[in-house]
């Protein structure tokens, strides 16, 4: 009985000492201003981190609407093709606070605001200006849950 209860012991605090999250690697894009209204909080300014580092996430990271409030930190790992590269030299990583939903293909008849339809994470400009080249449209990332 005792070996029994020394292994569930050990055994908790192996799961204690593990990683929280595992990265993911997928597509951020970004969308401008006016920040107005977000799926998470409603309407005011509030609602924004002073950092202006946010995000909206997309179906697969939503998890009907239990998204809001989560934070993610995300990283730049774009290959560049020719010319300079889609990631800002230097930039590592940032930190951002889930506010919103992105707007997918099947949901977007139009998203004026948004770069491009269908990205895990779609980034404030700020977010997306500090870790790549504002000249492109969306990005390879990885990110994890915080």
């Amino acid at each position: 009985m005792a070996t029994r209860s020394l292994l569930q012991s050990l055994l908790l605090l192996v799961l204690l000492r593990a990683p929280r999250a595992v990265s993911e690697v997928g597509t951020a894009s970004y969308y401008g201003p006016p920040y107005e209204r977000t799926e998470c909080y409603g309407e005011g300014s509030s609602q924004f981190p002073e950092s202006n580092l946010f995000a909206a996430v997309g179906d697969g990271l939503w998890d009907l609407g239990r998204a809001c409030g989560r934070e993610y930190e995300v990283r730049c790992i774009s290959d560049a093709q020719s010319g300079p590269g889609p990631c800002k030299p230097g930039s590592g990583s940032i930190r951002v606070k889930t506010v919103d939903y992105a707007l997918s293909v099947e949901s977007s008849v139009s998203a004026p605001r948004q770069s491009v339809t269908g990205a895990d994470l779609v980034l404030s400009e700020a977010a997306f200006e500090a870790i790549a080249n504002p000249s492109v449209d969306s990005i390879s990332v990885e990110f994890k849950e915080l």
